[in-house]
Order: C-alpha cells, then sequence, then structure tokens
C-alpha cells in the first residue's frame, strides 16, 4: 500500500482509501463504479475525486485503443504484428514473421516468380487466420522494395485481395522511410537532438536525419541484405575477396550521400539488425536488455560470420537460416553506415515499420497514408546515390540462357583483361587481389554457360583462366600474410621480433619470385586470341 503515498500527498490514508486505490487499478474490471457508490456517501471527496480523475484517464486511454494488424510484405520477410493501438502507444499482442526472399527473385528474373508467389499467399493466409482468430477486422498491409521493382506487381497485388481479401499498399521508399522513423523511435528511446534513424531492410536501406526531434532530411537507399547477398556475397560463408569486394563497393557507394549534418545517435531498426544484436548477446554475454550495439561488437559477429556456415549460425545462436544467409550483407552494410556517420555505437530498436503503420492508423485515421507526417513534402527527401551499372541488372528483362552467354562471357572477360597493366606496374598490392577477384568471377561465369559453349576453344580458354587465378592466388595469399604479420609487429615481444623478421624476410624473398612468375606469364599473354578465343567459343 505504501507505494501510492507519493500520489496522495495531503490526502487522510483510511482503510476506505486503500480500498479504492486498489480498485482504482482494476477500474477495467468494472467494480470501480459499484465501490465509488458506496463511497461517496462516506462524504470523502478528496478521495472519490482522485478515484475519479484516474479511472477518467483508464477509460479514455481505452476508448482511443483500436485492435489492429499489421503486415510488412519484404523483400527477405513477410513479417505480422497484432496490437492494441493508441496515437501514442502500442499494446503488442502477437509478433510472427516468415522468410520469403521475394527480393531474390526480382533481382534474377524481373518480378515474382510461381513459387516466391506460392509462399507469400500461404503466408499471408496463414497471417488472415491469425487476425481472424484475434477477432481483427483492420489489417493493413504494406509492400516495399521487392514489389515496388516487380514487373507484375499489380498482379501480385490483386491475387493477394482476391484469395485473402487483404488489401496491399505499395509504399514508397520516402514514405517507407517515415514510418519506419515513428516506429522505430515510439516506445520512449530516448533521442538526442540532432539524431538519426536506419532501416537495414532486404531490398532496400532507409536513412532517416532528425533535428530538434523532427525528420529533418530522409532517403531510400535502393541496396539491402539481400540485394548485397545476391550481388555479392551468395557464398556460405562469404569469401574473403567478396567480402572485400562488398566492402570497397559500400564505401564508394555511402559516400556519395549528402546528408544535412552527422547524427550524435543513431537508432537501427531491421529484422537483420536485431538479429545481431541476438547473436553478439549470446557471444558477448551481454544481459538480454541491453540494446547497444558497438563497432567492437560488430567486428566479432562478422569475424565469426566470414568463417561459419548459415545452417551452423543459425543452430548456435537461434535464428532462421535464411535469415543467418543475409546477415553478413547485413553487418557489413551497417558497418559502412556507422563508419560514414562516424559513429561508433548504435541503439538497436525492437520496432519499425509495422509499429509506424499502426501508430499511423491510430492517429489520422483512414486517410493515414495521405497525412504530410507520412508523406513529407521534397524539400525534406534526400537524393539516393544510383547503383553503378555493374551490379544493377535487376531492371533487365529476362533474357534467353545464349543471349545470356553471350551478355555476359565477354564482359567479363574485359574485366579479367583490364587489370594487367596495373598488375604488371607492381605499384599497389590491391591490383592482384582485384585481378584474382575478375578470374575468380570469369571462370565463375564459365563454369555456369559451359553447357552453352563449344568444348575446344572453351578448354584453351578456361585453362588460361585457371593458370592466371593460380598464379594471382599464390601472390595475393603472400601479401596477405605479410600484412597480417606487419600489424601484429608491435605486439611481439622484442625476444621473438628477429625470428619473425626472418620470416617476413623470407616471404619477401618469396613474393619477389611469384611477381617475376606472374609478369612472365602476363608477358607473354594474348589479350587479342585471348578474346578470339572466348568468342569463339560461345559460337552464334
Amino acid at each position: 500500500m505504501m507505494m501510492y503515498e507519493h500520489e496522495l500527498s495531503g490526502v487522510p490514508l483510511n482503510s476506505c482509501s486503500y480500498i479504492i486505490i486498489i480498485l482504482c487499478t482494476l477500474s477495467q474490471s468494472g467494480i470501480l463504479f459499484y465501490m465509488f457508490e458506496q463511497h461517496v456517501s462516506r462524504n470523502e471527496p478528496s478521495i472519490v475525486s482522485f478515484g475519479l480523475h484516474y479511472m477518467e484517464e483508464t477509460m479514455e486511454h481505452q476508448l482511443q485503443m483500436i485492435k489492429c494488424a499489421a503486415i510488412d510484405i519484404g523483400s527477405n520477410s513477410v513479417e505480422l504484428v497484432i496490437a492494441n493501438c493508441a496515437p501514442d502507444s502500442l499494446e503488442l499482442i502477437k509478433d510472427d514473421q516468415t522468410m520469403v526472399r521475394l527480393g531474390e527473385n526480382v533481382k534474377v528474373i524481373g518480378e515474382i516468380g510461381q513459387e516466391k508467389r506460392e509462399a507469400l499467399l500461404t503466408t499471408l493466409r496463414k497471417y488472415r487466420g491469425e487476425a481472424e482468430h484475434e477477432q481483427i477486422n483492420v489489417v493493413l498491409a504494406v509492400a516495399t522494395e521487392a514489389l515496388r521493382k516487380a514487373q507484375n506487381r499489380q498482379q501480385i497485388v490483386d491475387e493477394i485481395e482476391r484469395t485473402t481479401g487483404i488489401q496491399v499498399h505499395i509504399l514508397s521508399g520516402i514514405v517507407e522511410a517515415a514510418l519506419t522513423y515513428h516506429g522505430a523511435t515510439y516506445d520512449g528511446t530516448e533521442l538526442c537532438a540532432d539524431a538519426a534513424v536506419l532501416d537495414v531492410g532486404g531490398g532496400s536501406t532507409e536513412l532517416i536525419i532528425v533535428q530538434q526531434r523532427h525528420i529533418a532530411w530522409l532517403s531510400s537507399l535502393p541496396i539491402g541484405s539481400g540485394w548485397l547477398h545476391d550481388q555479392i556475397l551468395n557464398s556460405d560463408p562469404p569469401v574473403e575477396d567478396d567480402i572485400q569486394e562488398a566492402q570497397d563497393f559500400l564505401s564508394q557507394y555511402v559516400r556519395q550521400l549528402y546528408i544535412p549534418s552527422l547524427p550524435q545517435q543513431l537508432v537501427v531498426t531491421g529484422s537483420s539488425a536485431r538479429a545481431l544484436l541476438k547473436i553478439a548477446r549470446q557471444m558477448l554475454k551481454k544481459d538480454e536488455q541491453v540494446a547497444h550495439f558497438t563497432r567492437k561488437d560488430l567486428a566479432v559477429c562478422l569475424s565469426m560470420l566470414e568463417k561459419v556456415r548459415s545452417e551452423e549460425v543459425a543452430q548456435r545462436y537461434g535464428v532462421g537460416q535464411e535469415r543467418a544467409k543475409v546477415l553478413p550483407s547485413g553487418a557489413l552494410l551497417l558497418q559502412a553506415m556507422m563508419e560514414y556517420l562516424h559513429l561508433d555505437e548504435v541503439i538497436i530498436s525492437r520496432y519499425g515499420l509495422r509499429e509506424g503503420v499502426l501508430l499511423a492508423y491510430a492517429r489520422y485515421g483512414e486517410q493515414w497514408l495521405e497525412h504530410p507526417e507520412v508523406r513529407p513534402d521534397d524539400s525534406r527527401v534526400g537524393v539516393a546515390p544510383p547503383v553503378p551499372e555493374r551490379v544493377s541488372r535487376n531492371e533487365k528483362q529476362r533474357e534467353t540462357f545464349k543471349q545470356s552467354v553471350r551478355n555476359e562471357l565477354p564482359k567479363r572477360g574485359k574485366k579479367f583483361l583490364n587489370w594487367i597493366d596495373d598488375v604488371l606496374q607492381n605499384d599497389d598490392i590491391e591490383s592482384v587481389h582485384k585481378m584474382r577477384v575478375a578470374s575468380r568471377r570469369l571462370r565463375a561465369t564459365m563454369d555456369a554457360y559451359e553447357s552453352a559453349c563449344k568444348a575446344k576453344p572453351f578448354r584453351k580458354t578456361y585453362q588460361q583462366v585457371k593458370q592466371a587465378a593460380n598464379l594471382l592466388g599464390a601472390a595475393r595469399d603472400t601479401d596477405v600474410m605479410v600484412q597480417h604479420i606487419q600489424e601484429q609487429m608491435e605486439q611481439i615481444v622484442e625476444e621473438e621480433k628477429a625470428g619473425i623478421q626472418w620470416l617476413l624476410d623470407h616471404l619477401a624473398s618469396c613474393r619477389k619470385q611469384q611477381q617475376q612468375e606472374l609478369e612472365t606469364f602476363l608477358v607473354d599473354f594474348d589479350e587479342q586470341r585471348f578474346q578470339q578465343q572466348l568468342a569463339s567459343s560461345i559460337g552464334k
């Protein structure tokens, strides 16, 4: 009982007062009205006034609440949340998510294929059933990057409404960003006056800059964890060269952003971010309530994800295997944004787009999608840098297999040849790394299209690429070893330094020999003949 005394300073607390206070806390039971009638007759107006005021506030809050469901059809997953909603609060009842990877289809064929379509409809029928079980009539469904880009998006939306009764709103990237901001920050997260919100999605990434707790700038970037996985990091686990390529791409891409100011704080949302926090809590023995995530935490997660297959990650840390596959990409995206924004720590929010949808509906009613807080004016919209042509294939029409061979093999061959001069100059060890990556990608492309090529010229060309890749690989491995040892030199005790220096000298001699062998091969390499052989292997 004593816990309530601070709320009733100056009010005499007799036994009747205690009864009223207890029943105020149980106002939803309906007993409150009966007890008030009894105490009014005893002429204790100060106590009754307090109780009535509490009751009025509680009833007003209850009247504002509406039970709704929100569904987010994303590029990676399809997610459901059911909640009692008020303009400034949510009481969450149910949360569910299913990995469907719609974005994977869109990237390859430009539309949602039959298999993914069936998986999506199955998931939505399940969510419709869960909403009906909770006696919900208001189901708010939104779709993001995958359906934004799918050529058959209208067919998909029509089929969803016809078979499930769910009306889907395909959001623009900017509306998605605004709703994400409202959802990620509603729960009382203490934002600095100048902060930012980042949503690492599957097909897009939303960045919102906040000044004086209002949206000052926002943009939707056409890259996400699923997108990066499909474009570059599709090995399981990702290989070192692909990780380096992804880091180089992200570094160059985010530097093209022009934001009005650097934030003091970053709130991050999205399923990949939450999965990374879950892994960090287990690996680093963090408290389950901790929502802060540092660059060091991220480095620990990345180090593990670069070495462990997705199946084992899923088993160890309790995340879905399909989610585990895209986590390296999500981690690299988050790392690039933290570096760009000069932040060493972020806050991971449990909430995001779905909660923003529910709050917008509770605040603005049936016209929630048209409100200025949901649809910001153009003066606050930032321009997203275009995705370089070398990785942007989403908008291409589906090609025949033979057409694809004619397009891809010469292009990969040219990229491989473009690095020869840089490697021969030997000014930058990264040139060897880049040519090695190009050779691996050319070999992978040739492996994929071998069945459509003429055997004899194909084998000759393939053998040359393989020989180059072996020489480049040996040189690159030595470079990496030397670099690693040099980075550790300051930590090596004095008596061991002579031995380590001997090893470095030996590696330097070995690397010199490898460079000579590489240069001999490349000087004798006939680029024109190589291109002719590659072209003849394709045929007409």
